[in-house]
């Protein structure tokens, strides 16, 4: 059924203004990385066709492309992402999305000028994080996210950390009156670099464990483990140009009982 063209407007204003936040928000990561000890950037196009979306009985087939960065800096770092889906197939309607994260991660270490690493902890950080996100259709979410971070030291992994984080009870879906519940996120995050001969693979990704949020919302869990070919490799751009596949799975998507997604994405990216 049409829209009327009043709630089609004040729906494009949400979404506008939802986004202009959004990057308005994602532009102090970049504007610190001029004074970053550390900066990477990179962009990726993903396919997937078993995507699920609330209401609609039929996977739905959708290309997303991801705007990607990570910085540090003298006292912690940053990390965002950027992500705009498109769907190819399935029933309609079929709307465009625009999610995005953002996190900052102070490093208790830095700050203090003490140690504060443990058995396999080598820093503890202070985090706090915003997601958001909005679709053509009025659909949304706005998610603010506090807690700590443990940088962890483990043989074989460049990179791994866990976030033990609590979700703000201002968190609501847009177009919902009420607010979410708090809860708990834990979420590990990883990186594994190997070889094979001359081919330079990595193995990372993550897992998000979040708690029920009330108005009948249940546990979810969304893991996207991702292998990577660093095919730049062989033509003289090491860790340049990946291209791999991406595993997800969504049990209760949205923390929607029953909504759950397990399919392999394609993927491309490039670093800047």
């Amino acid at each position: 059924m049409t829209q009327p063209a009043a709630t089609q407007t004040k729906t494009r204003s949400r979404f506008a203004a939802l986004g202009a936040v959004l990057i308005a928000s994602l532009l102090t990561p970049i504007q610190n990385a001029c004074a970053a000890d550390w900066s990477e950037t990179n962009a990726q196009i993903y396919h997937g066709t078993g995507f699920r979306d609330p209401g609609n009985p039929e996977n739905v087939s959708k290309t997303t492309v991801t705007l990607e960065h990570a910085s540090g800096y003298a006292y912690g770092r940053n990390y965002f992402f950027v992500d705009s889906y498109w769907p190819s197939s399935g029933n309609a309607p079929r709307t465009n999305n625009f999610y995005g994260e953002y996190y900052h991660y102070l490093s208790l270490s830095k700050v203090t000028g003490k140690q504060m690493s443990f058995g396999p902890v080598k820093d503890v950080n202070v985090t706090a994080g915003v997601n958001a996100g909005a679709a053509t259709d009025g659909a949304g979410t706005r998610v603010l996210l506090y807690g700590l971070t443990l940088d962890l030291d483990v043989p074989g992994f460049k990179f791994l950390s866990v976030d033990v984080l609590r979700y703000d009870d201002r968190s609501h879906f847009l177009g919902n009156p009420g607010n979410l519940s708090p809860t708990m996120q834990i979420t590990p995050v990883w990186n594994v670099p190997f070889s094979l001969g001359s081919a330079q693979f990595a193995f990372t990704g993550f897992c998000d464990f979040i708690g029920s949020r009330g108005q009948g919302t249940s546990r979810q869990t969304l893991c996207q483990p991702q292998l990577r070919l660093d095919v730049g490799n062989f033509f003289g751009r090491k860790d340049a140009v990946y291209v791999g596949t991406e595993y997800q799975y969504w049990h209760n998507k949205f923390g929607m009982a029953g909504l759950n997604e397990h399919f392999a994405n394609l993927w491309v990216g490039v670093k800047f």
